[in-house]
């Protein structure tokens, strides 16, 4: 006589016929989230830094939201304007926002400026160099080196003459510098400025020759010392 089965699990309990594909579900579901999270993750990463770094850092124009515009720099509104500024009062700009305007007397220059000089920032106006910690904004008491597209902003700056005056009026004071000196250098040399100095001066370039479209191995320079402005006291 052939010897009687043991009961199976199916046989023993109906419930079977219920656990073992919700079993076989919950473990098809796991793997599939592993393998998807794994193959997506990054894009999600991705995709989460984009939207939150989008929110959290639109520019900004800091002159048009300054509590006190100062318009165009007259001798007035220079004398009135206190001879240090705590730092930490005013709003340092971060990429992309707008925080002043330049003009220089005897061109046609006249721009807005903004902080950084990525392509998309010379599009729209004056960029300032900030890849160094040792170059600065007005009133930092370091090298500020601006710079302009040749063909629109700082087209006219062919047009500089020792001794003319650039007006930097930024969201928290107006400052004057005067132009010591212009020369043609490659874009590679490093003697085109000096962030080891300690004094402020300004630098704006360009692109040259002034009718040059495209790339062009040579620069544009126009220096300049300070002659009045608030300082930014970091320390205050």
């Amino acid at each position: 006589m052939q010897a009687s089965r043991k009961p199976s699990f199916f046989r023993r309990s109906p419930l079977a016929y219920l656990v073992a594909p919700l079993l076989f579900a919950l473990v098809s579901a796991a793997l599939i989230f592993a393998v998807g999270r794994a193959v997506l993750g990054p894009y999600l990463s991705l995709a989460s830094w984009f939207f939150t770094t989008t929110e959290d850092s639109q520019p900004q124009d800091l002159l048009a939201n300054a509590a006190t515009v100062i318009n165009g720099g007259t001798a007035a509104e220079e004398a009135s304007q206190p001879e240090t500024i705590p730092l930490s009062s005013i709003t340092y700009p971060v990429s992309g926002d707008r925080y002043a305007t330049i003009t220089l007397s005897g061109t046609n220059v006249n721009a807005p400026v903004y902080y950084g000089d990525t392509n998309k920032i010379l599009n729209q106006g004056v960029g300032t160099y900030v890849d160094d910690s040792r170059a600065g904004i007005p009133g930092e008491g370091k090298t500020i080196l601006l710079a302009g597209h040749n063909n629109t902003f700082f087209n006219d700056l062919q047009h500089t003459e020792i001794g003319a005056t650039v007006t930097i009026t930024t969201h928290y004071g107006v400052y004057t510098y005067e132009v010591t000196d212009m020369a043609v250098k490659d874009y590679q040399d490093e003697t085109a400025y000096d962030f080891t100095r300690t004094d402020e001066n300004l630098i704006l370039y360009t692109c040259y020759p002034f009718d040059a479209l495209g790339f062009t191995p040579n620069r544009y320079f126009a220096y300049a010392k300070y002659v009045s402005g608030p300082v930014l006291d970091k320390n205050s």
